[in-house]
């Protein structure tokens, strides 16, 4: 069997932790070659950097050029928001196995006709949605398919990060709504919203959404900048047009309703999401911030109903196949979830199968949700999601 070759384009901190999926997930698929060839970064510097970390070869710094390389099998798009589906669609066109990071497009216009573009393309494709491989996540999705907490009745999804919170960080890309879209909404909200998704099913409206922005101005930068690291500024600054808090109202097509806050200024928060979901049946719970369990409260007729504490086992979903640790208790942290989407999406090549778990179609249907949000958020009132195929 010959073996792939993949390339990261985009060598930020997100363009590291597919490499890190790469290198420790793919070696455990049985019967299955894939090699980290290519890093590729119109930063010179960045590019060396991750590919001297994780050994890989080959540094490039035109997209275009790795997307033409027929040595090429496999590509993670690790880009700006902006660049997203420009580089793959033409991955897509150009055969390869297409791993785009969220968000799939800025539109849903421009995700429908990325989605087109991948039913009827040669390579496997996905967006990344890592969360849903949390153990806990997706055992509280297990137990919501099979009917466990009764109809569904409302979900709540927090995710509130602080990583912007500090106003002499500078301006970037990820600040103007040309380039990056909605700012909290696009960056974490996305996940959110694929999570709601997930654990209700699809959104029918968007019945109320709200954002603000809370740090109007941020200074540029005097060099060059990636991820959310601090540089020395300049004394010019720049306006932020995208939002730094946005909660939205939902109502989904089975009846239930859902409610999603995302923060990129929440101080003290981190990288924290929570997640409850209500059944006339039950009620799960999970925070990140405990990784190592979920709490479930089932209805006990006549009597209160208590929550009780659903700890990580070798049972639990990914843990006993593929955690580095699968015993009680043990905590699953973000790099691990991120590698169990890296070997699923590695799976799905290695066995000709569509992969189903984060889809470039779950792009879309995200996309469609985010950008009634916005819409919502602007006209203050409800927004019908999507109605296209």
């Amino acid at each position: 069997m010959s073996e792939k070759r993949i390339a990261i384009i985009g060598a930020g901190m997100i363009g590291a932790a597919h490499a890190f999926g790469y290198r420790t997930y793919g070696p455990r698929i049985s019967g299955f070659s894939a090699r980290l060839d290519t890093v590729c970064d119109a930063n010179a510097e960045l590019a060396v950097n991750l590919a001297n970390k994780w050994g890989v070869s080959r540094i490039a710094n035109d997209w275009r050029a790795v997307v033409s390389d027929p040595e090429i099998d496999i590509i993670s798009v690790c880009l700006p928001n902006f660049l997203h589906t420009e580089v793959t669609q033409a991955a897509l066109k150009a055969g390869k196995h297409v791993l785009c990071e969220k968000p799939l497009a800025l539109s849903a216009g421009d995700a429908r006709a990325t989605r087109d573009l991948a039913r009827g393309a040669l390579g496997k494709s996905g967006t990344v949605f890592n969360y849903r491989r949390i153990p806990a996540i997706a055992d509280i999705r297990a137990r919501v398919k099979n009917g466990e907490l009764g109809d569904l009745v409302q979900i709540i999804i927090f995710y509130q990060c602080d990583y912007a919170a500090d106003p002499l960080l500078p301006h970037s890309w990820r600040y103007e709504f040309d380039r990056a879209g909605p700012g909290a909404l696009l960056d974490l909200g996305t996940h959110a919203v694929d999570l709601a998704r997930f654990m209700m099913g699809d959104v029918e409206q968007v019945s109320g959404a709200v954002s603000t922005i809370s740090i109007h101005e941020r200074f540029l930068p005097a060099e060059a900048t990636t991820g959310h690291g601090h540089v020395t500024l300049s004394d010019e600054k720049a306006k932020v047009d995208n939002d730094d808090v946005m909660s939205a109202l939902l109502r989904f097509k089975n009846g239930a309703q859902g409610v999603i806050t995302t923060s990129r200024v929440a101080v003290g928060m981190g990288n924290r999401i929570q997640v409850e979901v209500y059944g006339t049946k039950g009620t799960a719970r999970f925070t990140n911030e405990f990784p190592s369990h979920y709490d479930l409260a089932l209805f006990e007729s006549g009597g209160a109903s208590s929550f009780r504490r659903m700890i990580n086992r070798p049972s639990s979903p990914y843990v006993g196949a593929l955690a580095a640790v699968p015993h009680d208790l043990a905590p699953i942290g973000y790099a691990e979830v991120f590698g169990f989407m890296i070997y699923e999406f590695l799976t799905a090549i290695a066995q000709d199968k569509n992969f189903e778990n984060g889809s470039i179609e779950d792009g879309y249907r995200a996309s469609e949700i985010l950008e009634a949000i916005q819409k919502a958020s602007v006209i203050n009132a409800p927004v019908k999601v999507g109605g296209e195929d």
